[in-house]
């Protein structure tokens, strides 16, 4: 046999191979452990041979195949909106005094959403209506009878903080359950002020209310940068287990400890810090799936906690005059005392803002900050694009608001989805899947003898690289999915029906075995590749407007039309090319 034979039999193999190989985390956890273990991926880390690929990488089940909550909650954005537009009251009252244009006060009307600023002084009315107008641009003026001014939320505005709010409390509803520990937990918005929430493998309707419910809580608390080794010599007279995967990172001469496992880390550092001191974490962002943690950062920050974001009033993210993404914060007239008060004392340290005991930035303080008003410039070092940078800043945005002004959530639909229930569609769908592939499988070689068999070792692989696929993107598989799965797999024997085809009519039109076999692939090639194609677009749309089940059936059908391209197209013309060319064949079984 020629060596380029051998070459390309031997990337079939390693496709195979590495296949499998990629599937051995799945197979541990829906097969090896049980279903009170499957959703731990600490249990699966430990359970996994060293060999195998990192846990992450695993196909998990949906909802409606292993049981667990299911949740829609409503964001009450009215009550939001009013309690904005009564903050921005009294911080427009106080630039006015503060301003010294004159004396107002400020009432609002929450029902109508309008603002009315009341001049002790009427003749000052123009100077500070100008002001105010210029200077608060998300309100309108809706009237002005002497020295008393009606301002109205802007239209846009008001729209803008409706899908905020809800984007506030998905970030989090999406933390505090990350720190649960809900392995696949899926959080999307639904509608204009709801958000849907589904919880694999959970069974305390009561404790999952009162998780998602619970407001988020924003600190703000100095890092301890006088011992920059503490860490180190955390590491040297306790060195960490093995299977905790701790190692030590430096992060601009400050070393810290660094994990896959947040709660490993923890435990680890408990008890080692020095006295009032605590630990804490910060995620390093999967630069592929943004929700996702790689790894997480240990800080050692201060005990006390000066200032929380029941102080802030306000955060938005901008560019700089220096065209680098920035963040303005405001707080209200106490907490500007505190925070210039903090700042004062910390100048040259860090400030760690931290949201649920997760630290998400720690800028420099440079000098002091008053007037209660400051800017976390982001900067623009190192590799990342300026809209990765702006994107960072945007989502801090919202964690400083999440914290600082949470609309009211209450529960609309909580429901379980029973593990019998999920139990019972497995079965049934895994079987539907079984019997529909063996079905093509006896029917492919019957009806196109060898060929019919070379066209079955791809139909296998294909199944497997679409598993591999799932488990790559770490997807969940739901029951659309299987049908997704199942539908792929049809559309793969489809083009080798289209290839075996074409091949016999080349030989009805006497054309040799080798002539035929090369005809009939480049002819079917582009009617293969043109359906694969347009059933892709349908998939891409199904998957960005689709939610939930929707989505995961377009999924399952781009990861399989991508497979059906490689198998029906490579993996069994090597094959069928090799009997016929490699073998120098005067007919083919077809």
């Amino acid at each position: 046999m020629d060596r380029g034979w051998y070459w390309k039999f031997g990337m079939i193999v390693a496709v195979t191979l590495g296949t499998l190989w990629f599937l051995v985390p799945t197979y541990y956890s829906l097969v090896v452990l049980d279903r009170a273990e499957r959703n731990n991926i600490a249990v699966l880390e430990q359970r996994l041979p060293a060999w195998a690929p990192p846990a992450k990488y695993r196909l998990n089940l949906g909802l409606d195949l292993q049981g667990g909550i299911h949740m829609v909650m409503r964001v009450d954005t009215k009550t939001a909106l009013q309690k904005r537009t009564e903050r921005r009251g009294q911080q427009i009252a106080t630039y006015v005094n503060d301003k010294k244009l004159g004396e107002v006060t400020a009432d609002t009307d929450p029902e109508r959403l309008e603002l009315t600023l009341t001049a002790k002084d009427p003749a000052t009315m123009d100077a500070i209506q100008k002001e105010v107008l210029a200077t608060f641009t998300d309100f309108t003026q809706e009237s002005r009878n002497g020295g008393t001014l009606v301002l109205k939320p802007d239209e846009g505005q008001v729209n803008r903080f409706r899908d905020e709010a809800v984007d506030q409390a998905m970030l989090v509803i999406r933390r505090r359950i990350d720190k649960w520990g809900v392995a696949e937990v899926d959080v999307r918005k639904l509608g204009t002020d709801s958000i849907q929430i589904s919880l694999p493998g959970r069974s305390n309707p009561e404790q999952a209310k009162e998780l998602v419910g619970t407001t988020a809580q924003l600190e703000f608390r100095m890092v301890d940068d006088t011992n920059p080794q503490v860490f180190a010599q955390m590491i040297t007279q306790s060195p960490p287990p093995e299977e905790s995967k701790i190692t030590l990172v430096d992060d601009g001469g400050f070393p810290q400890l660094s994990s896959p496992n947040r709660e490993a880390l923890l435990a680890y550092a408990k008890d080692k810090a020095p006295e009032g001191r605590d630990v804490l974490t910060e995620c390093v962002a999967n630069p592929v799936k943004k929700n996702d943690c790689i790894a997480y950062r240990s800080f050692l920050v201060d005990k006390n906690v000066p200032l929380t974001g029941e102080s802030l009033s306000g955060a938005d993210a901008s560019v700089s005059q220096m065209n680098e993404p920035e963040v303005n914060i405001s707080f209200d007239p106490a907490g500007a005392r505190e925070f210039e008060k903090l700042t004062e004392a910390g100048v040259g340290r860090r400030m760690a803002i931290v949201l649920d005991d997760n630290v998400h930035t720690a800028p420099n303080i440079n000098e002091k900050i008053g007037g209660g008003r400051a800017r976390i410039t982001m900067g623009r070092a190192g590799s990342r694009s300026f809209e990765e940078w702006l994107g960072e800043a945007q989502t801090l945005a919202l964690v400083l608001k999440a914290g600082a002004l949470p609309a009211p959530v209450t529960v609309g639909e909580i429901r379980q989805v029973g593990a019998t229930l999920g139990d019972e569609l497995i079965k049934k769908g895994s079987l539907a899947a079984v019997v529909g592939l063996a079905l093509v499988i006896v029917f492919m070689a019957i009806y196109y003898r060898k060929a019919g068999l070379i066209a079955d070792v791809a139909l296998l692989l294909n199944g497997l690289l679409i598993l591999a696929g799932l488990a790559f993107f770490n997807a969940t598989l739901t029951l659309p999915g299987i049908a997704g799965f199942v539908l792929t797999l049809g559309i793969a024997v489809d083009a080798n029906v289209l290839i075996n085809e074409r091949i016999r009519e080349e030989l009805a039109n006497g054309k040799s075995a080798r002539a035929a076999v090369d005809q009939g692939y480049d002819r079917a090639f582009w009617t293969i590749f043109d359906a694969h194609v347009t059933t892709l677009i349908a998939g891409f749309i199904l998957f960005f407007t689709g939610t939930g089940p929707v989505r995961g059936f377009a999924t399952t059908l781009i990861v399989g039309l991508v497979a059906s391209l490689f198998t029906s197209i490579v993996v069994t013309r090597v094959i069928t090319t090799y009997f016929v060319h490699g073998r120098n064949a005067q007919s083919v079984s077809v």
